[in-house]
């Protein structure tokens, strides 16, 4: 609904459906002609030095048709890094391929999750790092517990300069963010 303004599931349409979409919903007549795409056309233009999130928002279904797109492409393994809410996605990942990284999303909004339950959870699936919502829960308990495990540190969304800087000082590994112009030059200037 947020990019086509096509309110459906995704699992009640075919690809051929998805793929006559206006994608320009509200983004303007600039995006008129972009369309839903496979993910291995996403990966044949991926270029060799950037990195790609994947997030799976549905259970581990998918899981067995995203591993043999991941594995069929010509896409550096240490490129992609796939996120989910789903513990069980990234388990299944993880148990079929440890070199792709794998990262947990937690929303502070909808679970009131103790540090100590997500320390759990991410040892218990294998997770490379945690991608945590902006909010005032993800603080240095939770940083801490993550760098003393050698996970990788991820913060969504994350739209002012306050915020921007107060996770840049915390040394995350990356900012999620709706304004990635405005705020990489903003943090440019800090360094």
């Amino acid at each position: 609904m947020r990019t086509t303004g096509f309110d459906r599931n995704i699992d009640e349409v075919t690809f051929t459906e998805l793929r006559s979409l206006d994608c320009s919903y509200g983004f303007g007549k600039d995006w008129k002609t972009e369309k839903i795409p496979e993910i291995k056309e996403v990966f044949s233009i991926l270029p060799h030095n950037k990195d790609i999130f994947i997030e799976v928002k549905t259970g581990e279904i998918i899981v067995p048709y995203l591993l043999q797109e991941i594995e069929s492409q010509k896409v550096a393994l240490d490129q992609i890094t796939v996120i989910s809410f789903y513990p069980e996605v990234i388990r299944r990942i993880k148990e079929h391929n440890i070199h792709i990284k794998c990262n947990l999303l937690i929303a502070f909004d909808y679970e009131n999750i103790k540090t100590s339950k997500i320390e759990e959870i991410i040892k218990s699936i294998g997770a490379d790092g945690l991608g945590a919502q902006n909010h005032k829960r993800f603080n240095n308990e939770l940083i801490k517990m993550l760098r003393n495990f050698n996970k990788s540190v991820h913060v969504w969304t994350v739209n002012s300069k306050d915020d921007a800087e107060y996770y840049f000082k915390k040394g995350v590994d990356s900012i999620t963010t709706n304004r990635p112009y405005f705020l990489r030059n903003h943090l440019k200037k800090m360094k």
